[in-house]
C-alpha cells in the first residue's frame, strides 16, 4: 500500500471544490485543492445567491465579504408580453464569480489546504489510496473529491452521452439603477436572467437551443421586453459562452470519486441555485468524510452516506427545473403557448420556488465548527 500524502484531494476550486476544502481542512483533514486555472477569471454564471445559501457563505468565509453586493428582493418573470413579480424573502444577493471564486478559493488557503492553481488533474488512479496524475506531479490521498466541472478531463467523457444540448452566454453590461430583482425573460427556445451586480451595472446570462440564439445579441432580439432594456447597453468586458450544456440525472460517484457541484449534476441557470448547490454539495461531502477520516466508518459507508443526503436534499430541485427545461424543447406550436402560461402566476411561482434545493441543515452552522481529526 502506498502512503497517502493527502487526507483529501479535490480536483476543482470554483465554489464546490473550495468548500469542500474549507469544511475538510477545519476539521483538521490535510487537504490538496488543485484548480486548472489562475484566479480571479469570469465564469458563465447568472451569479445569483439565494439565501438558503448565505449563511453558509459567511461561515465559509470566516466574514462577510459581501454586504455592499446588491440584494435581491424579487424576482420578475417576463413572457409573451406578461409579467408576473414574486417577493423573495429572505432576500438573496448578486455576487460576481469572479470574486466570489477568489474569496472562497482564499479562504480554502487561510484554512489550511494546500492549493495549486494552473494544475489541472488529468487522471485518477484508484486502488488502496486515490493517485491524481497531472502534468509531470502525482498526488496520493485517501479518499478524493472531484469538483471539476462539467467539461474537465474527469468528466467530460460522461457528458457525451447526453443529447440534450444547449448554449450558455454570459457578459456584464452598464445600466443605470437596475431594479433590485432577479428578471426572467422567457422566449421560445430558451432564457436570459437579468440582475444587478453593482449601482450601475447587470449580469445578463441566459440559455439557448443552439438553433434559437448563438450570441448575447441575438438572445435580447428574442423577447420585446428584454430587448427594449438592453438598447442602450454598453459590455464591460467581452462576453463568455460555454457549449454544449448537458443535462443527466444527478451522479454522486465515479470510480470511487465523490462528486460535487457540476461535477454531480448540472441545473438549469433559471432556478438561481447552481451556487447554493455548489457551496452545499461540497461542504456535504467533506462532511460525509469527516467520519472516515476519523477512523469511525469506512470510506464505502461514507459514500452511500453523502449519496443518500445529497438525493434527498437536491433531487427534487432538479426534477422541477428538468420539467421547466422539456416546456422549451417542445413542439413550436405547444412550446408557443407554454411559454405563454410562465408569464401567468401560478406557473411562475413553480418556476421561482420550486425549483430551489432545500436547506440543508448543515452541521458547521449550529455549532463552532467540525470536530478536529485525529
Amino acid at each position: 500500500m502506498e502512503a497517502a500524502e493527502y487526507d483529501l484531494i479535490i480536483a476543482g476550486a470554483g465554489p464546490a471544490g473550495s468548500a469542500c476544502a474549507i469544511t475538510a481542512a477545519r476539521a483538521g483533514a490535510k487537504v490538496l485543492l488543485l484548480e486548472k486555472e489562475r484566479f480571479p477569471r469570469h465564469k458563465v454564471c447568472g451569479e445569483f445567491v439565494s439565501p438558503e445559501s448565505l449563511q453558509l457563505l459567511d461561515w465559509l468565509l470566516d466574514k462577510n465579504c459581501f454586504q455592499e453586493k446588491p440584494e435581491i428582493g424579487r424576482a420578475r418573470v417576463f413572457s409573451e408580453r406578461k409579467t408576473v413579480s414574486l417577493p423573495i424573502s429572505p432576500a438573496a444577493r448578486s455576487i460576481p464569480r469572479y470574486e466570489l471564486d477568489a474569496e472562497l478559493l482564499a479562504a480554502a488557503r487561510r484554512a489550511g489546504a494546500k492549493v495549486h492553481e494552473e494544475m489541472a488533474v488529468r487522471q485518477v488512479e484508484v486502488g488502496t489510496a486515490f493517485k491524481a496524475h497531472t502534468n509531470g506531479t502525482t498526488f496520493v490521498a485517501r479518499a478524493m473529491v472531484n469538483a471539476s466541472g462539467r467539461w474537465s478531463q474527469l468528466t467530460q467523457h460522461r457528458e457525451r452521452k447526453s443529447k440534450d444540448r444547449w448554449i450558455g452566454l454570459k457578459g456584464h453590461f452598464s445600466e443605470s439603477d437596475p431594479s433590485h430583482s432577479v428578471d426572467l425573460y422567457f422566449f421560445e427556445g430558451g432564457y436570459c436572467g437579468v440582475q444587478p451586480v453593482s449601482k450601475n451595472a447587470v449580469n445578463a446570462c441566459a440559455m439557448v437551443r443552439p438553433d434559437a440564439a448563438r450570441s448575447l445579441e441575438e438572445v435580447f432580439s428574442r423577447q420585446p421586453e428584454l430587448w427594449l432594456r438592453s438598447r442602450n447597453w454598453e459590455p464591460l468586458f467581452p462576453a463568455i459562452s460555454t457549449s454544449p450544456l448537458y443535462f443527466h440525472q444527478p451522479q454522486t460517484e465515479s470510480n470511487g470519486t465523490l462528486l460535487a457541484g457540476d461535477s454531480a449534476a448540472f441545473i438549469d441557470p433559471f432556478a438561481g441555485d447552481g451556487i447554493s448547490l455548489a457551496l452545499h454539495s461540497g461542504t456535504l461531502a467533506a462532511e460525509s468524510l469527516a467520519p472516515f477520516f476519523q477512523g469511525q466508518c469506512s470510506l464505502e459507508e461514507a459514500k452511500r452516506k453523502y449519496h443518500a443526503t445529497y438525493l434527498e436534499q437536491f433531487a427534487p430541485a432538479f426534477r422541477n427545473a428538468a420539467r421547466v427545461r422539456l416546456m422549451l424543447s417542445t413542439p413550436r406550436l405547444i412550446r408557443s403557448m407554454l411559454v405563454s402560461m410562465v408569464g401567468m402566476e401560478p406557473f411562475a411561482k413553480a418556476i421561482v420556488r420550486r425549483t430551489r434545493a432545500r436547506s440543508s441543515g448543515h452541521p458547521v452552522l449550529g455549532s463552532p465548527g467540525p470536530r478536529k481529526i485525529g
